[in-house]
């Protein structure tokens, strides 16, 4: 790590986290520090809190103690839609009586921004996972491989701040797996991070 970067805020800081459901402890005293650009997997059994941990980070379940902060602001108890990020869950989530085109839009749509704009990002992200000329067709009609790349699009639409990856490859064969990786490899450094 340089100077510059051990000197530089956290991005992401998670202080003392805990979440339980009833009786269960799924985190107990979870605390790191991520900086902007970093790439992060956690890395554990079934059932070890990842998932947990990030849909406490996307305010998707409240953790029950410990503060997160994003950009140095506390979002520890902001809803979903008032933080700053895009997730990808292992289903993807696609919205299926939506096409391809207009799952990527979604979340643009409630912005105001311009239709013409939101028919050139979508243009654009088709682009930038390889499916250009998929737009028109529905989550269904794409293999497994394809409608990961349609949601990796859709949660990085809005530029968000955080991108939370939820076991995004484990559903897929190896040949489709090792592409996917090196195509969010190079979506990370296209945002320019090395």
């Amino acid at each position: 790590m340089s100077e510059d970067n051990a000197k530089a805020e956290a991005f992401l800081k998670i202080r003392d986290l805990w979440k339980a459901f009833g009786n269960f402890v799924a985190l107990k005293e979870i605390s790191l520090e991520i900086n902007e650009g970093e790439f992060v997997c956690f890395l554990g059994p079934s059932g070890c809190g990842k998932t947990t941990l990030l849909r406490a980070v996307a305010g998707l379940d409240l953790q029950t103690s410990g503060s997160i902060e994003q950009a140095g602001r506390d979002i520890s108890n902001l809803p979903p839609a008032e933080r700053d990020f895009g997730i990808v869950f292992q289903s993807y989530a696609l919205f299926p009586n939506l096409t391809i085109e207009k799952n990527i839009a979604f979340g643009l749509e409630n912005t105001g921004m311009k239709k013409t704009a939101i028919t050139a990002r979508v243009t654009e992200l088709l682009e930038l996972v390889g499916l250009p000329d998929q737009g028109r067709k529905y989550p269904a009609q794409l293999s497994g491989g394809q409608q990961q790349r349609i949601a990796l699009a859709r949660a990085i639409a809005m530029e968000p701040g955080l991108l939370l990856l939820d076991e995004p490859l484990s559903a897929l064969d190896a040949k489709v797996r090792v592409h996917l990786r090196h195509e969010i490899k190079e979506l990370h450094h296209h945002h320019g991070h090395p």
